[in-house]
């Protein structure tokens, strides 16, 4: 019980040492050099004065420039002349002995100090102005000024905070700029301080360079100034995320590597320097319509087809928008030059053919790579690939060796060869060879004229790794190369035509023939036999005489199917 009687007599001494104040004037404000206050609420006793205290120095002395003995006057004018500054103080005079009276704010005769602008910033398409509270006890209020054609003009009044959305704003189609008075009672206003504006950006699609340029206004008068600035992107309706920083300075951007039919969305952030306080633009939203480049474009194969042409195939995005297409050879992978123009057919195959007619594969290897130009004049190359050049050459009587350049084919490797054999129109495999080996030896009967005359390809398999990392099996196909034997003439050196061997003739082997000839003459040079006919031989006469024994001149000529000339020259001994 005696500690709740305590407890109540501490409320009691509590509550009575808070009335036991003289409350002052409610000081509202000092227009030019008068006072205006509200009048004070003071129960205690009989009312004496309201007493006016001022100094030119805001740390005092204060002295009393007036007691004002009207209880209802509510304002007081200050002689000034001089137009000095002055700080001024009321306390109110009532006679209630034991009681203090107590100083209203202390309030000078100048305009409301400056509420700075700490940023104006678009939150959801409206502009967002924040503000530093003007140190002036006397101010109420805050005016906002939007700059429009027209001039600076108010927007609103805030009574309440320091932040404020203007909902007439049009930051998406322009850079809106702001200043903040602060108001006193009196309808003094802060002077203007810096002027602040949103950060306006704009996008532009760049259909040749797969990019968006972007361009904005610096954002301006901070105190710091800008430290740095954050691209922020959101594509296809996901949240913006930094995309790139970029330093105080840019005014522009180019965002590239943008996908066609994808819309991005953007907001360019700065942020000022030492306090990370942030001002973000407008959002603009984008959808990429670019010219499809030509991408991932690669040979897939070059192959010799049986009937000696060359076919390339290749493989390209079928997404892409060209107007040309190019064939390019090269007999060195070198110096390629157009040997065919094309437009392409749309939709685009995924897979495309070309059959070089004009090359000679048997000559040599061609290499072969496909260009295109796309609508913005770009152009661009696929991988190459080139044929395998196949030769035979006949080191011995019982040999064909072959040997054939490596299969080059960018971003494949050579697994295997084959090497078959063609004999008229039938066809074997003779052997298969390792990825490294180039050559293969032929070893056959030599009096089997079909293998001595016989023709060869090569087939190689290969494996291709494609531009999405997957692996594709190809074969590619050599060349024809026939085996171009010369003709191996066996002349005798005697011949009875009354005895074994009745007519001296070659014996030709090993060729096709296409000419031939054989002269026959005397020591004297005079021309006793002609043929053209190799089953034709000479029978020792002339005219149908015989001719006598003795040592006679031969010239034979043996022209071949593949060009080739054999001619042999000498003497024969005729016995009798």
């Amino acid at each position: 019980m005696k500690k709740i009687f305590a407890l109540l007599f501490l409320v009691f001494l509590l509550k009575t040492s808070m009335q036991a104040q003289i409350q002052p004037p409610d000081f509202l404000c000092v227009r030019g050099d008068t006072l205006f206050w509200d009048l004070p609420s003071n129960s205690c006793g009989p009312f004496v004065s309201y007493d006016v205290y001022g100094s030119q120095n805001p740390g005092g002395p204060y002295i009393l420039l007036a007691s004002i003995t009207n209880q209802a006057q509510s304002n007081f004018f200050h002689v000034n002349p001089s137009g000095e500054i002055w700080y001024f103080y009321l306390r109110s005079n009532y006679n209630c002995p034991g009681q203090t009276a107590i100083s209203s704010d202390t309030l000078d005769n100048r305009p409301p100090e400056v509420s700075p602008i700490q940023n104006v910033t678009v939150q959801n398409g409206q502009v967002v102005v924040n503000w530093k509270p003007s140190p002036s006890p006397e101010v109420f209020a805050y005016l906002i000024y939007r700059e429009t054609p027209i001039g600076v003009i108010p927007v609103d009044t805030v009574f309440t905070g320091t932040t404020y959305t203007d909902p007439n704003a049009q930051p998406g189609t322009m850079s809106e700029a702001y200043f903040v008075n602060a108001l006193d009672l009196c309808g003094n206003t802060s002077i203007f301080d810096l002027k602040h504006r949103t950060i306006f950006l704009e996008a532009v699609v760049n259909p040749c360079r797969q990019s968006f340029t972007l361009n904005w206004n610096p954002y301006q008068s901070w105190q710091n100034g800008v430290g740095s600035q954050q691209l922020m992107v959101g594509v296809n309706g996901a949240p913006l995320t930094q995309a790139a920083t970029l330093v105080a300075s840019d005014t522009t951007f180019e965002f590239g590597n943008i996908k066609d039919g994808d819309t991005y969305c953007f907001v360019l952030q700065a942020t000022e320097a030492g306090t990370g306080i942030t001002s973000k633009s407008n959002e603009v939203c984008l959808t990429a319509d670019i010219v499809q480049a030509m991408r991932d474009m690669y040979i897939k194969n070059v192959t010799v087809t049986p009937n000696q042409e060359v076919r390339v195939t290749w493989v390209w995005n079928t997404q892409a928008e060209i107007n040309e297409v190019q064939i390019l050879r090269s007999d060195m992978n070198l110096d390629y030059e157009t040997i065919e123009t094309q437009i392409p057919q749309f939709p685009l195959a995924t897979e495309n053919t070309y059959t070089d007619a004009t090359a000679t594969p048997e000559e040599g290897p061609f290499f072969y790579k496909i260009q295109t130009i796309d609508d913005c004049d770009s152009s661009a190359h696929s991988t190459y690939g080139a044929t395998i050049h196949l030769s035979v050459s006949n080191p011995s009587l019982s040999v064909n060796q072959l040997t054939w350049t490596p299969f080059e084919l960018e971003n494949a490797l050579v697994t295997t060869y084959k090497v078959f054999k063609i004999i008229n129109t039938d066809q074997a495999l003779l052997g298969t060879t390792g990825s490294a080996e180039t050559s293969f030896t032929h070893e056959f009967d030599p009096d089997n004229l079909a293998d001595a005359r016989a023709c060869y390809f090569v087939v190689t398999a290969a494996t291709l790794t494609k531009p999405d990392g997957s692996n594709v099996t190809i074969e590619s196909r050599s060349n024809t190369a026939c085996a171009q034997r010369n003709a191996r003439v066996y002349v005798p050196n005697a011949f009875a035509p009354n005895g074994f061997n009745q007519e001296f003739r070659p014996l030709i082997a090993l060729a096709d023939i296409a000419a031939f000839e054989m002269q026959i003459y005397d020591r004297f040079g005079q021309e006793l036999f002609v043929s053209t006919n190799a089953d034709d031989g000479w029978n020792g006469k002339k005219g149908g005489k015989e001719l006598p024994q003795g040592v006679y001149v031969y010239v034979i000529r043996v022209t071949q199917t593949n060009g080739k000339i054999v001619q042999r020259k000498g003497t024969v001994l005729l016995l009798r």
